[in-house]
């Protein structure tokens, strides 16, 4: 059976949906036209090697297209996911007299899920890590002796 974005959106609102819904976007539908999702899937597949005719609107056969590779994906798009969503919430603490509200709380516990889901892209695909190269130095010359022993 063919994954499709219906699959993916369905997985993402089990980990994000209450997060996406606190944010004020679509934490809820999971039949292949949630607009909320429908950007981080197309950036999953994206940077996972894969192409999408539409940047916007990711189709079931391209996400099918990554059925390998959908672990990552998935990943992918939670950390594009959480992204938007800690760019929506734009609540901030105030104080009224001996009333305090810490509103900017949520957008702190965003931002440690999105560092961990960061850390889980390094650890498993090497997402964001910095490419490894090796090479080689020569140094073209002889060193002559030109004194004595004595020297």
């Amino acid at each position: 059976m063919a994954v499709t974005r219906a699959n993916v959106e369905n997985v993402l609102v089990h980990r994000v949906g209450p997060l996406l819904t606190k944010a004020g976007m679509d934490g809820s539908t999971v039949d292949g036209t949630n607009d909320d999702l429908a950007y981080p899937i197309g950036f999953g597949l994206r940077e996972a090697g894969y192409t999408t005719a539409d940047i916007t609107s990711p189709t079931s056969s391209e996400v099918g297209d990554a059925e390998d590779d959908i672990d990552e994906v998935v990943d992918l798009a939670e950390y594009r996911t959480l992204a938007n969503i800690l760019g929506n919430l734009d609540d901030v603490d105030t104080t009224v007299g001996p009333r305090s509200e810490k509103l900017s709380q949520l957008a702190a516990q965003v931002q440690k899920r999105l560092e961990m889901v960061q850390k889980r892209l390094e650890n498993i695909y090497g997402y964001g890590a910095v490419a490894l190269e090796t090479g080689v130095i020569t140094y073209e010359f002889a060193e002559h002796y030109t004194g004595s022993d004595d020297d």
